[in-house]
Parts: structure tokens; C-alpha cells; sequence
């Protein structure tokens, strides 16, 4: 699936809608008010936890996959391997200019911990749905 064939099933979906501008909403809390974020660069953040919804449904249920995400803080940190690299060079490709420093928290790996935490059950479904569709 292209990104743009993702951001059209996100545009059918409310709930994946919602998430998106949660997401959006989130980074830019997160980050400095000079950091500008394209409508592609949320579509590709949330390209890479389908993929990585996609790599984990192999191994684990529906309901296993909701918990992890509910809980992504508390998992172990091999886990979240996948997750951290993806973000991280999203991260030094998009906002590179913006960067301080090496040992700064990625603001956009933050977020997606955030919006894990504080997502509905439904909208986690809906997001594991997309991930199955693909």
C-alpha cells in the first residue's frame, strides 16, 4: 500500500482520523514551535506502526497486540527495537535542521508512546484492521 492509498483509508475512517490529528496535536506539543510538520510525515509515523503491526500480528492475538500498544511504555525495550530505529531516522530525515542534540529524547517516538497510552480500544482495533488489510 502507497501513502497515498494509506492516507485515503485514513481520510474513510473517523477514528483514524482522530488519531491522526491526536498524533499531529501531540508532536507539536512535544517539539519546538519552529519544527514544521507536513500532513506526509504523520501519514508516514503512522505507516510504520502499521508495519510494525503487521511484523507482531504473526505472533500474537488481536487482544495481545491492544494490551502492548495500551502498555507500550512497560515493554521491554528489545521489543520496541523496531519502533525506536523507524522513528528515529523519520525523525533525522524530516527535522534534521531542528535537532539539539545527540542525546535528546525523539519527540515523535514520545508521541506515538503518548497516543498508545491514551487511545481507545476501538481506534487501537481499527489501526490493527488497516494493518491486516495490507
Amino acid at each position: 500500500m502507497t501513502h497515498d492509498e494509506l492516507a485515503a483509508r485514513i481520510a474513510q475512517s473517523p477514528k483514524l482520523q482522530k488519531l491522526q490529528s491526536k498524533l499531529l496535536d501531540e508532536i507539536q506539543f512535544r517539539v519546538d514551535n519552529s519544527v514544521q510538520l507536513d500532513p506526509v510525515t504523520i501519514v508516514m509515523i503512522i505507516s510504520i506502526i502499521v508495519q510494525i503491526v503487521i511484523h507482531c500480528r504473526e505472533k500474537r492475538s488481536v487482544d495481545d497486540l491492544v494490551q502492548d500498544i495500551r502498555d507500550v511504555r512497560s515493554l521491554p525495550p528489545r521489543r520496541l527495537v523496531r519502533l525506536r530505529r523507524r522513528l528515529n531516522a523519520l525523525w533525522h530525515n524530516c527535522c534534521a535542521d531542528y535537532q539539539s542534540g545527540v542525546g535528546d529524547v525523539n519527540p515523535l517516538l514520545t508521541a506515538v508512546y503518548e497516543i498508545g497510552e491514551n487511545s481507545d480500544d476501538d481506534t487501537i482495533k481499527e489501526l490493527i484492521a488497516l494493518a491486516q488489510d495490507m
